[in-house]
């Protein structure tokens, strides 16, 4: 039986669902040639899936009486069922359907050139070739990306066939979650040290800190709560951090500096001229001698002790 036959008797209504799938089993090679031309763009299984279902409005709409052949008014409605669903459905940007007959028109050029000339054309072959711009070739190449991507909520099949994994599970996050660990134990750390450093401050000095930087109060609402004026808080406040500065609580804040830092501040101090004259280095040396393994320290000290010397021998006979 036709194709036709079989459009007319269901059209009739007479066993429609008998002759609905004798018809998809005679057009089923049909379908699935077209849904190959855009397999690219979308499952394959899901293209003919819409050309099947596009049979519904086409044998609606044919006129058997019109002489034209069944496949023939049936494939504007497959083309344009799968086209819509690509446009819908086919990547997770939606593309319209002119562009993604673009993008197939320019895969096919590529194609063609390719097995002629043997590589890839460039932008302005395919422009020449197409009757295109250089710029509408840029955009189409960008649209045949676009049209390549994929969603992570994607199944991913396991190795057991089941599909419980997604594509976003499979990606590496870009969370570094031991450095993070790390990074939030050192501030802790941080925190109760300097706090243990507050509290062994004298008088008010401890609470006028704890309310200025744990609870964020102003000055002026410190003062209130111990009846004074927000000047003298300020006070308290400058002579409590004068007293943080000293070495034997720097000492204990010192290791949690970045060594960049540590070092960089190592230097500024003991730069006079009275320690240069005791140690004959000065603080960016002594620094630079601290950071470096002990016998190469050893050895550089000493080379430099013997140059000092030898710069003294040489200005003491010039005097002489």
């Amino acid at each position: 039986m036709t194709n036709e036959q079989l459009v007319i008797r269901i059209k009739a209504g007479e066993d429609v669902a008998w002759n609905m799938e004798q018809l998809y089993n005679q057009v089923r090679r049909f379908i699935h040639a077209v849904a190959w031309k855009y397999r690219d763009s979308g499952e394959l299984e899901d293209l003919e899936q819409e050309g099947y279902l596009a049979l519904y409005p086409a044998i609606d709409g044919y006129d058997p009486a019109q002489g034209v052949k069944f496949l023939t008014y049936a494939e504007y409605h497959i083309r344009q069922r799968m086209r819509r669903y690509l446009q819908m459905n086919g990547s997770c940007l939606r593309i319209p359907v002119h562009c993604l007959e673009k993008v197939q028109r320019y895969k096919r050029f590529c194609s063609s050139f390719q097995q002629e000339y043997g590589r890839e054309p460039s932008d302005r072959e395919a422009a020449a070739f197409m009757g295109l711009t250089r710029e509408q070739i840029e955009e189409i190449r960008g649209n045949a990306c676009i049209s390549r991507l994929g969603s992570l909520d994607s199944p991913v099949k396991g190795l057991d066939g089941g599909e419980d994994t997604t594509v976003g599970d499979t990606v590496a996050s870009a969370e570094d979650m031991e450095g993070d660990t790390l990074e939030r134990m050192h501030q802790e750390q941080l925190k109760a040290e300097i706090w243990d450093c507050v509290n062994s401050l004298p008088g008010e000095q401890p609470a006028v800190l704890k309310m200025r930087f744990q609870e964020s109060m102003t000055m002026e609402a410190i003062g209130q709560e111990y009846d004074t004026s927000g000047e003298a808080v300020r006070q308290i406040q400058v002579k409590a951090l004068r007293e943080l500065r000293k070495p034997r609580y720097s000492k204990r804040l010192r290791p949690f500096l970045p060594d960049a830092d540590r070092i960089y501040s190592m230097a500024l101090v003991g730069n006079g001229a009275g320690k240069f004259n005791r140690t004959w280095t000065s603080s960016t040396e002594r620094v630079a001698l601290d950071v470096i393994d002990w016998e190469e320290r050893r050895r550089l000290h000493l080379e430099l002790l013997e140059r000092v010397r030898q710069k003294v021998a040489i200005s003491q006979q010039n005097r002489a």
